[in-house]
């Protein structure tokens, strides 16, 4: 069953395995969810999982473990954070939940996605820095459908993101770390999308798999929330 958002999904990902030469889905990842406007899009580094591994279609690894909620564009709504169990969707759950109000809203408002398509096991098994440049007129498309209102980077470095996709950067909230483990728990600049000309607002916080007990920590919710500027009318 196709969606308004297939015929988008499927031509993007076509694109992306011509330029990449990738073959097939255990070499990359894009989607976790429908692609459509939403006010959250959220962006992790990059796919997990060895592609060696991999089954082709890239919804389970070679042992049985589940890596994607749906083997083609999520037609049935699928979603990624809320229908599979991963520890990094713990973490994204108990963050976003307090943020738009409940659990079910992430299925409509949140879009998920990473600056890289290219599935690792470890970031530092690839060039991360060149699997971003590869991925990135990809996602600026992604960026231009979804016209998020907040983009959430739950750990890579905001200038990544605001480097190659946004304008007229300005700072909100300087960056601030946790004394135990040294990470940025929480940051935020106000922007202006290039893929859209929208204002955006760009907030980088630590890492949902293993830093997600920082969110509850430093009341990263509240603090989102309180910006004010990314939420929508």
């Amino acid at each position: 069953m196709n969606t308004p958002n297939t015929a988008f999904m499927r031509d993007l990902e076509q694109r992306f395995k011509t330029a990449t030469g990738f073959p097939n889905r255990a070499h990359y990842k894009i989607y976790y969810c429908q692609i459509r406007e939403a006010p959250i899009l959220t962006l992790g580094y990059n796919p997990g999982g060895d592609p060696i591994n991999m089954n082709a279609d890239g919804q389970a690894d070679k042992h049985g473990s589940i890596a994607a909620a749906s083997h083609s564009y999520h037609e049935e709504d699928e979603h990624d954070i809320l229908d599979c169990h991963w520890k990094e969707n713990t973490g994204l759950r108990s963050l976003l939940e307090p943020l738009i109000g409940s659990t079910s809203a992430i299925r409509q408002r949140v879009v998920k996605t990473n600056l890289a398509f290219h599935r690792s096991a470890k970031k530092s098994d690839i060039d991360i820095e060149q699997a971003i440049d590869q991925s990135s007129p990809f996602l600026a498309e992604i960026l231009q459908r979804v016209r998020p209102k907040l983009v959430l980077l739950t750990g890579p470095k905001a200038s990544l993101f605001t480097t190659r996709f946004a304008s007229n950067v300005a700072v909100i909230a300087p960056e601030e770390r946790d004394p135990g483990v040294k990470q940025v728990v929480f940051s935020a600049q106000s922007a202006v999308l290039r893929a859209t000309g929208e204002p955006v607002t760009v907030v980088q916080v630590a890492h949902a798999s293993q830093f997600g007990w920082t969110y509850d920590r430093h009341q990263i919710p509240a603090r989102i929330r309180a910006l004010g500027e990314w939420e929508d009318t």
